[in-house]
């Protein structure tokens, strides 16, 4: 496994890379012969799908959840599930709740349930995290980078495979736009943008070294995750459907702004994650879910214009002076970051090296199309989210 260079790695963020002593390598188990496997996340978006994919493949799975009890911890991941439309056709005596957190030490569970835990489980997907753009990075420490370490201990006493969801948001943005490969240097992380950025940036670095000392390991890094590409479901605090709701919201959109994204439907990045950590072969690499072509602006306003909105293009002081007149516009809270993204060039991804492993899968990332996009819409306005299109335009 490749690693980025340390070199650049400066302050608290040389300190937090330091991986504990006692996590040590061992030999991992077969991934096509592994029946139970432990799940991080699930009461969230990415692990929601995670959490379908795994059990589509028969396996029983262990779902962490932060909650009393356990009966209370079902029906909070129950509610995760019917939130997304998920629920229909799973089948949850599959699933078994563990109550705990990440952040604690044995992930929050007593001792006995933790060595019980450890005595069955062969793969860890940790796919947990604390998602917030306006968080700097010492807040995000516990969450992120302590939790990285317990699930490593708890890999080490179980002898599993740890399958860790990482970001494409761990590369610095820059002038150069050839597209990042798998492994090409990361960080360093005094040059992300964004708190959460750094974060995922020095947790990735804890399991590459992991990787180094023997620990069986594959890091997994999605691009800019939107919904299920043949549901619709999606999460609503996602930056790009909020800068969208936001517009709607004011009736106008910015005109020549910088926006690109990588977008990548939730259902190919389960899918290929899932694929991929069942593969022998797969062990001990790095692997990006992304889409082959970035989503800009002018193709956001295109899309939107398919679904049936109508918008009025203005320039970008305009688009911010009508946001700003609203406290209660989606966008106001994400202002600073939408200014910051002006910015930067926003880097390209490419994913041959992972295609090549999911050949004979036989399934690829869907373009985000209009067909699709409309399923989007369409989930948003079921939940109350987006206004329907008809409605808006007085059809």
């Amino acid at each position: 496994m490749t690693s980025p260079t340390l070199s650049e790695v400066t302050g608290e963020f040389a300190d937090d890379v330091r991986l504990h002593d006692d996590i040590t390598g061992f030999a991992g188990q077969d991934p096509q012969t592994i029946s139970e496997v432990f799940l991080t996340g699930a009461t969230g978006f990415l692990g929601a799908f995670l959490l379908r994919e795994l059990l589509a493949h028969g396996l029983t799975v262990h779902c962490l959840v932060r909650a009393p009890d356990c009966d209370t911890g079902l029906k909070r991941l129950t509610e995760n599930l019917r939130t997304y439309e998920l629920l229909d056709g799973l089948d949850l005596d599959a699933v078994r709740v563990v109550t705990g957190d990440v952040t604690q030490p044995r992930l929050g569970m007593p001792e006995e349930t933790y060595t019980e835990l450890a005595g069955r489980i062969g793969a860890i997907y940790h796919s947990a995290a604390k998602v917030n753009f306006l968080t700097i990075y010492k807040w995000l420490r516990r969450a992120t980078v302590d939790a990285t370490h317990e699930i490593l201990r708890l890999a080490c006493a179980a002898g599993a495979t740890l399958h860790h969801v990482s970001t494409t948001a761990v590369f610095e943005p820059r002038a150069d736009r050839s597209p990042r490969t798998e492994i090409d240097p990361t960080g360093p992380p005094q040059s992300l943008q964004l708190g959460y950025a750094k974060s995922k940036w020095v947790a990735e670095q804890l399991v590459l070294k992991a990787g180094r000392r023997g620990v069986p390991v594959t890091i997994h890094r999605p691009g800019q995750v939107w919904g299920d590409s043949r549901s619709g479901a999606c999460q609503e605090n996602d930056f790009v459907w909020r800068f969208i709701k936001g517009s709607l919201q004011a009736g106008v959109y910015p005109r020549r702004f910088r926006l690109s994204m990588n977008i990548v439907p939730v259902d190919y990045v389960s899918a290929a994650i899932v694929a991929l950590s069942r593969n022998p072969r797969a062990i001990g690499g790095i692997f990006h879910q992304v889409s082959p072509d970035v989503l800009g602006p002018e193709e956001i306003l295109r899309l939107l214009r398919s679904a049936g909105y109508e918008l009025t293009e203005v320039s970008i002081l305009k688009w911010m002076k009508a946001i700003a007149a609203d406290v209660t516009n989606s966008m106001v809270p994400l202002m600073r970051v939408m200014a910051e993204s002006e910015k930067v060039e926003m880097a390209e991804f490419s994913d041959v090296s992972t295609r090549e492993f999911l050949v004979d899968a036989g399934f690829t990332s869907p373009d985000i199309d209009e067909a699709v996009f409309s399923t989007y819409v369409a989930y948003f306005v079921r939940q109350g989210v987006l206004p329907d299109p008809a409605t808006v335009n007085g059809a």
